[in-house]
């Protein structure tokens, strides 16, 4: 068998099938996350923003001042992502999933996905208690660390480092650590200190849209896959498809996947097995279906 140049690049004839299958598969993800993500990324935006001018100058100022912020923040923001998703990512789960199923009713005329089905709701009960826990966490210690930076700082004063920090609600620890670095910067190379904030507000906003993206993204991509899986096992319930088992399927543009997701090209585990990836360290990642990781 000799090679072909098959949608952009050389592949081996006899996996024209099989890369054609695949380009659907991902052509058909990438359109829906490509499609849905800008609804969810403005929402996430403008609620770190809404957080960020809830939390008044004065309660920064004490919170540096003590060196540490209150626990009553971290309730606040737990409150803030339950109703996101809740009204937002919920829904957006449930449409996720049904976009991936319609694939399979159109394969199958007379089959149907259940949304209400038990497997669909126990995936959104985990995935809502996990992503809530994770993301208000993320953010509190975010704020956290920048706060008891803030603390020890001498040179810039703290109502100065109120107006520098509040525009970093929202943002993880490596970011918002980023930020007032980049902050601190530029009042050591002599910017203006109004200016300084201006631009660090401006860096804390672009910060907030890729978080928000990564976000948007992930969600998407983890509700479209579990459509896809929990859609054939109600096919296959329903007689409507043999007993299966899952292959591990990635893109086959070298400059695309990373090592992890390349490591388990052609990996097979039965539906209900998780894949495992271990890295040269031993580390191990698991996943009962894509995505691997975030992005």
């Amino acid at each position: 068998m000799g090679l072909i140049y098959f949608n952009g690049r050389f592949v081996p004839e006899e996996n024209i099938q099989k890369t054609a299958n695949k380009d659907r598969v991902l052509q058909l993800l990438r359109s829906y996350v490509d499609g849905n993500s800008p609804g969810l990324v403005r929402f996430l935006v403008n609620m770190w923003r809404s957080e960020g001018q809830a939390i008044t100058y004065k309660e920064l100022r004490e919170a540096i001042l003590a060196g540490d912020i209150t626990e009553e923040w971290l309730k606040d923001w737990m409150q803030d992502y339950a109703r996101l998703v809740t009204k937002h990512l919920y829904p957006a789960w449930l449409d996720a999933m049904a976009a991936a199923a319609a694939e399979r009713e159109r394969k199958h005329p007379g089959w149907y996905f259940n949304p209400m089905a038990q497997g669909v709701r126990a995936w959104t009960d985990a995935h809502t208690a996990t992503l809530i826990t994770q993301v208000t966490t993320t953010q509190f210690e975010a704020l956290q660390a920048v706060v008891r930076r803030a603390a020890v700082l001498e040179d810039i004063s703290v109502d100065e480092l109120a107006r520098a920090i509040r525009p970093m609600v929202g943002l993880t620890k490596p970011q918002a650590e980023a930020n007032l670095r980049y902050y601190e910067k530029l009042i050591e190379n002599g910017v203006s200190k109004k200016k300084a904030q201006d631009l660090s507000a401006k860096y804390a906003a672009r910060q907030h849209r890729y978080r928000a993206l990564s976000i948007a993204r992930n969600e998407l991509a983890e509700a479209y896959n579990a459509g896809a899986h929990e859609g054939t096992k109600q096919a296959i319930e329903a007689g409507y498809l043999p007993q299966l088992v899952k292959v591990w399927s990635t893109s086959l543009d070298e400059f695309r996947r990373c090592d992890s997701c390349k490591a388990l090209e052609g990996v097979i585990v039965g539906m209900d097995e998780e894949f495992v990836y271990e890295d040269k360290k031993g580390r191990r990642t698991t996943a009962l279906r894509p995505p691997l990781h975030p992005q």
